[in-house]
């Protein structure tokens, strides 16, 4: 079932709800009215599965391949990249702190690190990036805007930038002049 079936209901709903909320509403003392209207949090996702387009850019090189990603649980997952110039499939899987990768030139399940990750610009762990899809900003991440949060990961600082109009995740990390783009279609 897919999510636009039910938007109709959702708004209709959802405007039932705001004329109940007017009726009942009453009148704050003054001392109460500055917590009422701190910015909300801005939240990713939930985006447990999806196909869009990954590009990322280090100093020496950039890269672009199509994504299918699959994660309904920060812990565990899979994702595919397909780099349609030079014809390279590369499946990914993760249990835990536990990642294997294969691709179409040597089909055969080997374990992979992060190390092996972030030289290739990949910046998160899968189990953050999973937990940040699916709408849970680590805490390790603090907000700095509606749209923007930072954190130290061994020793960089590293930005997220969330588009939600565009649907786009921008990683950066500051320090070694990289940027991950994910744009989710």
């Amino acid at each position: 079932m897919n999510n636009f079936s039910h938007r109709p209901v959702m708004h209709g709903l959802c405007v039932a709800l705001l004329v109940l909320l007017g009726a009942c509403s009453v009148s704050i003392p003054a001392d109460q009215t500055n917590t009422m209207h701190k910015p909300t949090p801005q939240k990713i996702g939930p985006f447990p599965a999806f196909s869009g387009r990954l590009i990322v850019i280090n100093p020496s090189r950039r890269w672009q391949v199509e994504i299918d990603w699959q994660a309904y649980q920060p812990n565990a997952g899979k994702l595919r990249l397909n780099h349609a110039f030079s014809s390279t499939i590369v499946d990914f899987r993760w249990n835990n702190s536990h990642m294997e990768i294969r691709d179409n030139k040597f089909p055969y399940w080997r374990d992979i690190q992060q190390k092996e990750l972030t030289e290739h610009g990949i910046m998160l762990p899968p189990n953050q990036l999973a937990s940040i899809l699916l709408g849970n900003i680590p805490s390790s991440f603090h907000q700095k805007k509606t749209d923007t949060w930072e954190s130290k990961q061994s020793g960089s600082l590293i930005r997220l930038l969330w588009q939600p109009e565009l649907k786009k995740l921008t990683i950066s990390d500051i320090q070694h002049g990289r940027v991950a783009k994910l744009i989710i279609h």
